[in-house]
């Protein structure tokens, strides 16, 4: 499985926040009310990007070779690692583009502001606990595959 790439993660972000604006926008305009999500999302989001920390913790420290673990904790690891980094940027990006339509109407409604602040504070910080998890769980390269990194591709 490869990592999460920035362009990725910078895509993910942008068109997400592209479709809450326009979706934000449609809403206002036919005479509905905007979507704002529940603040408790950012607080839900922020555990699940400790827990993702804590659980990733195990697997650094068997790639340093300071434990050992069970193959399938490091794979649900890296599994959960690579979806929170890109249901981080999905949800910080659609939260950042909801927060850019509120505050450029010409009434700012602060509590629709301050939750969609923190939903997206919430989004950013799983993404990168993803980022680092997957970090994390990278593998240092063994002694025999070295030379054959050093010559030609594989």
């Amino acid at each position: 499985m490869t990592r999460t790439s920035a362009i990725t993660v910078l895509l993910t972000a942008l068109v997400a926040g592209a479709i809450t604006w326009m979706l934000e926008g449609m809403l206002v305009m036919s005479g509905r009310a905007a979507v704002v999500p529940p603040m408790t999302l950012g607080v839900a989001l922020l555990l699940l990007g400790a827990v993702l920390l804590v659980v990733a913790w195990p697997v650094r420290q068997a790639a340093h070779g300071k434990r050992r673990i069970d193959y399938r904790h490091a794979t649900s690891a890296l599994g959960f690692a690579k979806a929170s980094s890109l249901v981080g940027a999905m949800l910080g990006g659609a939260a950042l583009g909801a927060l850019a339509f509120f505050l450029t109407r010409s009434v700012v409604a602060t509590d629709a502001v301050l939750a969609v602040g923190v939903v997206a504070v919430g989004g950013l910080v799983q993404l990168t606990a993803g980022l680092i998890a997957e970090h994390w769980c990278v593998l240092p390269p063994d002694d025999d595959d070295a030379p054959a990194a050093a010559g030609s591709p594989a």
